[in-house]
């Protein structure tokens, strides 16, 4: 098997993945980065940006290109490192059909407090996470952070029993919100009594 099976079989066609994460038959990284570099220039494999690869599909029109969407899940969203915010989460949520013009994301790989960058035209705000993100407080962060980007107007009948759903199916509980609130303005805790979701907590 080559490096470029490996590839293959893990990877598959244009999904990113990063020079570090690749492991090949106990190969050195220098041998392995030598072999990458081969396939870069036989245009087998497409370096996106510097670190960050796809392998291309071959089309009638030439070979695909990359989703932007997966370079974002790849660079901050990736092993539960951050989660979508504003419009973004709502609309994954299902509390809203509104497809944002920017995608907003709170994420431990990003140093600055906000930083606006462009992917293939595709308009990303990036936050510095307000506390650590985990496997354990991943959805208890995101949650909160929706009830701090809408006024309390925005959250009706309809939109209040999805997100009740989502805290049902996520497991968030009273005692999660009361350990990660004070990472955040008042607006959230004002927002989950006058909507009264918070009696629907466990």
């Amino acid at each position: 098997m080559t490096l470029y099976d490996a590839l293959i079989n893990k990877y598959g066609y244009s999904n990113p993945f990063s020079f570090e994460e690749i492991k090949f038959n106990n190969y050195s990284l220098p041998w392995i980065k030598k072999e990458l570099n081969k396939l870069v220039n036989s245009n087998t494999v497409v370096r996106y940006e510097r670190g960050i690869y796809y392998i291309p599909e071959k089309t009638i029109f030439g070979n695909s290109s990359l989703n932007p969407q997966k370079i974002i899940e790849k660079k901050y969203l990736s092993n539960n490192s951050g989660y979508y915010s504003g419009l973004s989460f709502a609309n994954k949520v299902g509390i809203t059909t509104q497809m944002p013009n920017v995608i907003e994301i709170y994420t431990n790989n990003e140093k600055s407090r906000v930083r606006e960058i462009t992917i293939n035209n595709l308009k990303v705000i990036l936050r510095k996470s307000r506390v650590n993100i985990t496997n354990d407080n991943i959805y208890v962060l995101s949650f909160l952070e929706l009830m701090n980007s809408f006024s309390i107007e925005y959250f009706n009948a309809e939109r209040k029993k999805l997100i009740i759903n989502y805290i049902k199916e996520r497991g968030i509980n009273r005692k999660a919100i009361t350990k990660y609130s004070p990472f955040f303005p008042d607006k959230v805790m004002r927002n989950l009594v006058e909507s009264e979701i918070i009696y629907d907590i466990a």
